[in-house]
């Protein structure tokens, strides 16, 4: 069962159970205002390699936030680098974890509860390289990130989202994404660890399609354990199956999707790369969970490369 996303938009009426009817939800902003005064100077400034173990040579900083502060849930606020906002419903929390492993100890922590229906997510949150969204050809992305509690995760049957890359379409719509995702069992479960997949999805202008896991990659995502997970992603050109995926969790190539097309001109869907959004949503129509889960982030980094 394909897992579906949807954007909100200022002015426009949701209706929940339509939503839940669908499958996965995902909400977004447009920009408006900034909570301080323009952006950070270490925005065109490359990181250190050390701590970016797969970023290519000649990418440049575009996004980071060490989640050290939670963004604004009005308009927009600044980090190291880009701009950021929070919905406020459902929320966030700032927590505390000296063993996270990119910029302890602040994180950003949202809950899975119990009773929570399938297509429902605990949170959403979204980052860009500035008010008015940059686009590229080319992503690295780094998330330092836990999903779980007591050494486990309880996944839905078709899977859970991990967040949503914006390609195809204009950056403040986000109907077309690339969505990383803790791949279902077919059956509601209660795990330690979890096979790797992303889906593509572009509201019907190009095809919904799943890239699935390298065979010899066994089940990477770990339920209640830090891990770093690293994105390099090519856009490819405009109509033509030349664009490019490649995940790494853990400094483990996982997945390696080649020959995709994510752009076309058609309805005008050839944009380039341009935001992230943290909708983790736990996917398809059937099942409500039974426990608690969290889901950490530490860090979310984005370096850009190339025109889009």
């Amino acid at each position: 069962m394909t897992c579906h996303h949807y954007s909100w938009r200022p002015g426009v009426a949701v209706v929940l159970s339509v939503f839940l009817a669908l499958g996965c939800t995902s909400e977004g902003t447009d920009p408006s205002s900034v909570s301080s005064a323009g952006l950070s100077s270490d925005q065109a400034t490359p990181p250190p390699a050390t701590g970016y173990q797969q970023q290519p040579l000649g990418f440049v900083t575009s996004v980071l936030n060490d989640a050290d502060v939670l963004p604004t849930t009005s308009g927009w606020s600044t980090a190291t680098a880009g701009v950021w906002h929070v919905n406020p419903s459902p929320p966030a929390t700032e927590v505390t974890d000296a063993s996270a492993p990119c910029s302890p100890p602040g994180v950003w922590s949202a809950t899975y509860k119990a009773g929570l229906p399938a297509g429902s997510g605990p949170v959403t949150l979204l980052g860009q390289a500035g008010l008015q969204a940059k686009e590229s050809r080319s992503w690295y992305m780094r998330i330092c990130m836990k999903v779980g509690a007591g050494g486990l995760y309880e996944n839905q049957a078709t899977g859970t989202k991990l967040g949503l890359i914006s390609v195809g379409d204009a950056p403040s719509t986000g109907h077309c994404s690339i969505i990383p995702m803790i791949k279902g069992d077919g059956v509601q479960a209660v795990k330690s660890s979890w096979t790797a997949t992303v889906n593509f999805e572009c509201s019907g202008v190009l095809p919904t399609v799943r890239f699935y896991q390298i065979a010899s990659a066994g089940r990477p995502i770990k339920s209640d354990v830090w891990q770093i997970h690293e994105y390099l992603i090519d856009a490819g050109d405009v109509d033509r199956a030349n664009g490019r995926l490649r995940w790494w969790i853990d400094g483990k190539l996982v997945l390696d999707r080649t020959n995709q097309k994510f752009r076309t001109n058609k309805s005008g869907y050839y944009h380039g790369l341009s935001r992230w959004r943290w909708a983790p949503t736990w996917c398809g129509i059937i099942g409500v969970r039974t426990r608690a889960d969290n889901y950490q982030i530490d860090d979310v980094f984005v370096s850009v490369y190339g025109k889009p």
